[in-house]
């Protein structure tokens, strides 16, 4: 019993460990590269090697599922054959809608809710929703090419992450309403909010529901409790189901343009990952207009995006770590919704990235979000707009900060020196192929995070003595006329795997190995980009000669990720998907 109780301990404090490191990680980054790797190596193998033995002691649960018993249903392969250009008479069609994920009555003793993002000793290990600072939203568009093919839909929720099955039951709601509708494709993304409700059962209460699902793991007595509350997760479930069934019956014919535009790496911060330079500064705006000129236009935004700023806890925020927020994505919104615009978001390659540029920092988190948030909404609208005009646009010139939000600080207008971007037409053309994939789940951490049956994740199981476990997930490329080539990612991808950067050579690596792997652009192209956290939150997604477990030198990211050979199972499934559509 003495050294069952040493290990339920150790087993605490490892997975508690797993969830608190990006506030809390060790930072040795000013060690000599030789120690780094030396001194990583040997952290890494430790950790892991204790993390093993405690799962040996963990049994499964119902969440664990034979190879031979496993079913991998509600999938949609996309549009089906690729075209190369629109069909004669062709329009675009799309419809818009949106919804709050905030239930009415959230403060009702039925719901057990916490925000997914956060666990600090600022808010004393719990962070229990108390307060609604904005809105927490799903956006949804349907779009049709009119080629016949059917329509895809899209739907983005503000929050953590929304697991595949998650995302599948959404489907699985949708069934009949997708046959009637010739849907070809339900998409569900999310922006990774810290400050959203928990929807994936990592952020939740931990000294009740973890200590219970620990000893029924190591028991083998019991049922393990999900992490997420049930009655809520149903409440989301409808919601984003209605709202995909709106924006479907809300289509509407009409055209579309397409503009880009790098603002720089003043607005990101690549701080998180030292090894990675890797970094996705543009902005890329769909603009729908609809033909009927009393229906308003949509604009579709992707941008690489860590929303991370209001939920952490601070010493001088009241709210500290309790209030539900959509963080900087609600206020670009409220942005272009104030300009007359509905508005959809793709997260892009987000691993290590996070804001910058901002040097108005507000006394409240959430303030800094609306300043971050607001600032990059004023350049989506001004996008292909000279200076001159810009300073002519009454509405932007009104959303500019006063004299009190710059107190005390520097700050230089976004427009100074402008150049706009072109402005393109898009083709109506909608190509889209979505590919199952199993990745194999290697690290320890994951492998325990499954056991306590904390996240809505199905396992496929096989061997009887050495034990393999493997993840059933999705990626997808889609294209958008000329103007857009888009890798659909599932998971916080590292933007070294998009185009190209330092970690994925042997200089720079971990491991003094270069990566073996191609990355997203020399498989589809150099001006392909990225939709992440799509369809899937399969954690962090980071180059395999770069990854070590040892909780250091920038190299946290691996503790949330399904193992080793991630990328590379990921990167070789997107070889072989573009092999499909040629």
């Amino acid at each position: 019993m003495k050294k069952k109780a040493i290990a339920l301990v150790l087993s605490i404090v490892m997975l508690f460990s797993a969830t608190t490191l990006p506030a809390s990680a060790i930072d040795f980054e000013s060690a000599s590269e030789p120690i780094t790797k030396v001194l990583g190596k040997a952290l890494g193998t430790v950790f892991t090697g204790l993390v093993t033995v405690l799962n040996a002691f963990m049994g499964e649960n119902d969440k664990f599922v034979e190879e031979d018993e496993y079913v991998y249903d509600n999938f949609y392969e996309g549009t089906g054959e690729f075209i190369s250009e629109a069909k004669p008479g062709a329009t675009w069609s799309l419809g818009q809608a949106e919804a709050s994920l905030v239930p009415e009555d959230w403060q009702d003793e039925k719901y057990d809710l916490y925000l997914g993002g956060f666990i600090s000793e600022q808010n004393l290990f719990t962070n229990d929703v108390r307060e609604i600072l904005d809105d927490m939203k799903v956006r949804v568009i349907a779009m049709d090419d009119g080629s016949g093919r059917g329509t895809s839909v899209f739907a983005t929720i503000d929050s953590i992450g929304i697991a595949n099955g998650d995302a599948r039951i959404i489907r699985a709601m949708l069934s009949e309403f997708a046959k009637k509708n010739n849907i070809n494709s339900i998409n569900i993304f999310s922006t990774h909010t810290h400050s959203g409700i928990d929807t994936q059962g990592l952020w939740t209460e931990i000294f009740r529901k973890w200590p219970k699902n620990i000893l029924s793991a190591f028991t083998r007595i019991g049922e393990t409790e999900q992490g997420t509350d049930p009655e809520y997760m149903d409440f989301l479930y409808n919601t984003v189901a209605t709202a995909i069934k709106t924006a479907v019956d809300n289509m509407e014919a009409g055209m579309m343009t397409y503009a880009e535009k790098d603002i720089g790496a003043k607005y990101f911060n690549n701080k998180n990952r030292p090894s990675a330079d890797g970094l996705d500064s543009s902005l890329r705006r769909l603009t729908f207009y609809p033909a009927n000129k009393s229906s308003r236009p949509t604009i579709i935004l992707n941008m690489s995006s860590h929303p991370d700023v209001v939920g952490l806890a601070t010493a001088d925020d009241p709210v500290k770590g309790h209030g539900v927020s959509g963080d900087y994505v609600y206020y670009i919104g409220e942005t272009l919704n104030g300009a007359g615009y509905d508005f959809m978001f793709f997260n892009g390659a987000i691993a290590g990235i996070y804001i910058g540029g901002i040097d108005v920092e507000a006394h409240r988190r959430v303030d800094t979000a609306d300043n971050y948030g607001t600032e990059i909404g004023k350049m989506v609208l001004g996008m292909t707009m000279s200076e001159e005009e810009i300073k002519a646009d009454e509405y932007l010139m009104s959303l500019n900060f006063t004299q009190e939000q710059t107190a005390g600080h520097s700050y230089t207008p976004w427009y100074e020196g402008w150049v706009p971007a072109k402005e393109e037409t898009v083709e109506p053309v909608l190509n889209l192929k979505l590919k199952k994939v199993e990745v194999p789940v290697t690290n320890p951490v994951i492998k325990a995070a499954g056991k306590l049956g904390v996240v809505n994740y199905t396992i496929k199981c096989s061997g009887l003595i050495k034990r393999e476990y493997k993840v059933t997930t999705e990626i997808g490329y889609m294209e958008i006329g000329d103007s857009m080539q888009i890798a659909f990612v599932p998971g916080e991808f590292c933007a070294d795997l998009w185009n190209g950067g330092s970690s994925l050579t042997a200089e720079a690596s971990i491991s003094g190995e270069a990566f073996t792997g191609k990355t997203v652009t020399e498989i589809f192209g150099e001006d392909t980009v990225v939709f992440g956290l799509a369809n899937d939150a399969v954690g962090y997604i980071v180059p395999d000669n770069d990854y070590c477990m040892c909780l250091a030198f920038g190299h946290y990211h691996e503790t949330l990720s399904l193992g080793k050979n991630t990328a590379s199972t990921l990167m070789s499934a997107f070889e072989a998907l573009a092999e499909e559509i040629k």
